[in-house]
């Protein structure tokens, strides 16, 4: 073992630091830039793809500049202090970004694609600079402690395992606690110190280490370690580590909605499921670390792992998520951690195994390390960008929520088979034993398709409770259901009721109106069930509508036999965005705003409407003597709104 090895867990500790920091930015960024761009799906695939972009670059990039470095742990040192320093200079960028969304949201908000072109373009340019300093750190250290390619995958596994474990502190730590006690910038703030002190360790230790002895020469060649055999396959490694980057990121958006489903889309519960996650994914790298020495054949190793992947992912799905008792208790949090532990955790454990497998085989020569592992990562983040876009816009528009899990699950299924069939060199693999696992995990996904028991939670909980669904529609949104409970027709959006058909929606722009009489305009923020926007229309008011969620407009002829002629009148218009951001941003004007929040208060969707900054926004886009009517549950307090 070189000295390198010897020496690998004072790196591997700073590397901890280096993924918490990592996760820090990652929430910030993306809450901040949500404020700029707006909540909607669109605008977070766009963030996301700003943020994964950037990370492949920087993997790509840096693993081949990390190879022609003579001092890489200086190397990763002064890119650690960058990574910092640029992301203390990233709220000033954001603002300027937003000044440029501004300028063009006016001329732009008519033409969603155009708009979503824009978002897209901003992203990269706002998160670039930082997220391709931080794709090439792991690369930098893989290429410092790894001399050649019979090691390159022990020390990927532990630097690896310890970002992920940094991931998960950083998770837990920004989104329960740093941005509730520091905000946003005092997290950014506290994300920076760890990039600056992980830097300032690498280049003590460099310092240190470089003054205490010489570097060993070239002519050095490693030994494989522990025993294991070094397999070279760098194309498959390269397309496993895709696959695992599409499959990894759809399970975390498709459990995410799931789990999520009923729980009003309150913030810590995204935080919890991430967490989770996380830890599922770092468990798995960390028992790689342990367990690399015994992987004599990894690609039958990697079949294996896909295949226990795709029949966990099912079983899950099926015995616990459509399970109508669980459905019910998803508005616990407490109900909804235990679901997420039993579902999420052993898939994220196995997952969190496939990448440091496959970088056994993607070794092509000692003095490519950097390089190897550069492409390793950059095409994992290339299948988590595809899954960014092709899961909420393609898949589960089409099928839903429930069926894409068994689609992902079947596509590690096929991988298995793949795999198990793959050719060996020198070995004669039980290719029909490993094939057979992997076809088992496929029929398992495809029974889960056809067989009729996966319904999405909100449907089974409805039906539970004795009630009927008229209508279900999935979006990149929300699922959203038209139906009767108790007697009573309501509306849920991500499994939680939004309303139901009384009187009161129906008076909200009617009283302003008796305030004003000389009212023309209107604006209703969250279209629900439409009560509010259909009485404006009819009262005669030109009125706009700012909904979220594109399936929530489409079940408007469920409540209201004249919805057709509603919104075919051209006084009237439904924008598809965010209602805060477009309170915000339109350069239009209202004699009357009503806002109809989703419950709970304490939602992700309800916060941002019942803030300082949509009321200060809010009394920009009226009238002088505009009037503003929200709706306030019974029980709420002041405090509930602070």
């Amino acid at each position: 073992m070189t000295h390198r090895m010897r020496r690998a867990w004072p790196i591997v500790a700073l590397f901890v630091l280096s993924g918490a920091a990592g996760l820090i930015y990652e929430v910030v960024w993306a809450r901040q830039l949500v404020l700029v761009f707006g909540n909607t799906t669109q605008a977070v695939s766009a963030i996301l793809t700003g943020f994964f972009g950037g990370m492949a670059l920087g993997s790509y990039v840096g693993g081949r500049v990390a190879d022609q470095a003579r001092r890489a742990l200086l190397l990763y040192g002064v890119i650690e202090i960058l990574i910092a320093l640029v992301a203390l200079a990233t709220p000033a960028i954001f603002a300027l970004i937003g000044s440029a969304y501004g300028g063009l949201f006016g001329a732009l908000e008519t033409t969603p694609a155009a708009l979503g072109l824009v978002r897209f373009v901003l992203s990269l340019l706002a998160l670039g600079p930082a997220t391709v300093l931080l794709g090439a750190t792991l690369p930098t250290l893989t290429r410092y402690l790894a001399r050649g390619e019979s090691q390159l995958s022990v020390a990927f596994g532990r630097l690896y395992a310890a970002n992920t474990i940094g991931a998960v502190a950083g998770a837990a730590a920004a989104g329960l606690v740093l941005i509730e006690l520091l905000g946003l910038e005092g997290a950014l703030r506290v994300g920076a110190l760890c990039s600056a002190a992980a830097g300032s360790m690498a280049i003590v230790l460099h310092l240190r280490w470089a003054a205490a002895s010489p570097a060993p020469a070239a002519a050095d060649k490693p030994a494989p370690a522990g025993g294991a055999v070094v397999v070279g396959a760098p194309g498959l490694a390269i397309g496993v580590a895709f696959i695992s980057g599409l499959t990894s990121l759809a399970y975390q958006t498709l459990w995410t909605r799931l789990v999520a489903s009923g729980s009003g889309n309150l913030t810590y519960v995204f935080t919890l499921i991430l967490t989770v996650f996380l830890i599922g994914l770092a468990g798995g790298a960390a028992a790689f670390t342990v367990l690399r020495g015994r992987m004599h054949d990894p690609i039958r190793v990697l079949a294996l792992l896909q295949a226990a992947t795709a029949v966990l992912a099912v079983l899950g799905l099926v015995f616990v998520l459509s399970l109508p008792t669980v459905a019910i208790g998803l508005t616990s949090i407490a109900h909804i951690a235990k679901v997420t532990v039993v579902v999420v955790l052993p898939t994220t454990f196995v997952m969190g195994l496939s990448l440091p497998v496959a970088s056994a085989l993607v070794g092509r020569s000692d003095r490519e390390v950097g390089a190897d592992t550069g492409r390793l990562l950059a095409a994992n983040t290339v299948g988590a960008i595809l899954a960014t876009f092709g899961i909420p816009f393609v898949l589960i528009p089409l099928i839903g929520s429930p069926l894409a899990v068994a689609v992902v699950a079947l596509i590690n299924g096929l991988t298995a088979v793949t795999l198990g069939w793959w050719p060996r060199q020198g070995r004669r693999a039980p290719r029909l034993t490993t094939s057979g696992v992997g076809a088992v995990a496929c029929v398992a996904a495809l029974v889960a398709m056809v067989g009729g028991g996966v319904v999405d939670p909100t449907v089974n909980k409805v039906h539970h409770a004795g009630g009927t669904i008229e209508a279900s529609l999935e979006d990149e949104i929300a699922s959203v259901q038209a139906g009767t409970l108790g007697g009573r027709q309501q509306l849920w959006v991500a499994g939680t009721a939004m309303t139901a058909l009384t009187v009161d929606s129906r008076l909200m722009p009617i009283l302003p109106l008796m305030l004003r009489p000389a009212s023309r305009t209107a604006l209703t923020v969250a279209f629900g069930m439409g009560s509010a926007f259909r009485e404006a229309l009819v009262a005669g008011l030109k009125t706009d509508a700012a909904e979220l969620v594109p399936s929530v407009p489409k079940m408007f002829h469920w409540y209201f036999p004249d919805a057709p002629a509603i919104l075919a009148d051209p006084r009237g218009q439904v924008f598809i965005a965010d209602g805060r951001n477009y309170v915000e941003l339109t350069d239009r004007s209202y004699d009357i705003i009503v806002v109809d929040p989703p419950p709970p208060v304490q939602s992700s969707g309800a916060s941002v409407i019942s803030s300082l900054e949509f009321y200060e926004a809010a009394r920009k886009r009226l009238t002088p003597a505009g009037v503003m009517m929200q709706w306030v549950p019974l029980g709420q307090t002041i405090d509930d709104f602070r």
